[in-house]
């Protein structure tokens, strides 16, 4: 018959067991804890990546409209001094002082006569003109829904659209559905715009002027 394990060896035994399946059972804690810290992380990663996502979007969006909004900043305004009053014989009156020659900001007539004589004006490209006016129509007729392309046409650098639109909230959702877009529509090109009827009588007309990217929209100079 076999002996019997002496009362020390099982003892033994019993703690080589107990240690083993404490060891077994903290490295399955640990496991699951560096599972939970590991899906936790992800879920901050991805909510990092969508919030800068959003910033992304929201500084290209008002890049483009800083670019696409004409602005016109008044010059300085000169303040001159207050005539000396005259005074006993002999006494000279300083000459005027005559304020620098400023240039006057162009009115909106004046941009769009420059912009239209631009646009009519210069040469048609084979290659790029007709693709142009094809890509216009084709994504405008894509979004527009109560507003409608009347025209298109493009020269070598500079496009002029007409749309029509039956009321102000029309004409509204026209410029944030393509003049202010987060994505440009057509391409990332320069933009001028004029407003032209009367909303009452449902007669607004916009014409746009976009220039082709990387080339600037013509200038107006002054004298």
């Amino acid at each position: 018959m076999p002996r019997p394990l002496p009362l020390a060896g099982i003892t033994v035994l019993l703690a080589f067991l107990g240690w083993q399946w404490l060891e077994h059972t903290s490295l399955e804690e640990q496991h699951q804890q560096q599972q939970t810290e590991l899906a936790a992380t992800r879920r901050e990663l991805r909510e990092m990546t969508r919030a800068l996502g959003e910033q992304q979007a929201q500084l290209e969006r008002l890049t483009r409209e800083v670019t696409r909004t004409p602005v016109s900043a008044p010059g300085p305004t000169l303040a001159l001094p207050a005539e000396p009053p005259a005074s006993g014989a002999g006494m000279e009156r300083p000459p005027p002082v005559t304020p620098p020659d400023h240039p006057v900001p162009p009115s909106e007539q004046e941009r769009v006569a420059s912009l239209e004589e631009a646009v009519h004006g210069e040469p048609i490209d084979p290659h790029w003109s007709r693709q142009a006016e094809d890509l216009t129509r084709s994504n405008l007729g894509r979004i527009l829904t109560t507003s409608r392309l009347e025209s298109v046409h493009c020269g070598a650098s500079l496009c002029r659209l007409e749309t029509s639109h039956p009321s102000q909230e029309a004409l509204e959702q026209f410029r944030e559905q393509v003049l202010m877009a987060p994505a440009p529509v057509l391409w990332n090109g320069a933009t001028y715009s004029s407003v032209q009827g009367d909303a009452r009588a449902g007669t607004l007309v916009t014409v746009s002027y976009v220039a082709r990217e990387g080339r600037p929209l013509p200038t107006l100079e002054h004298r």
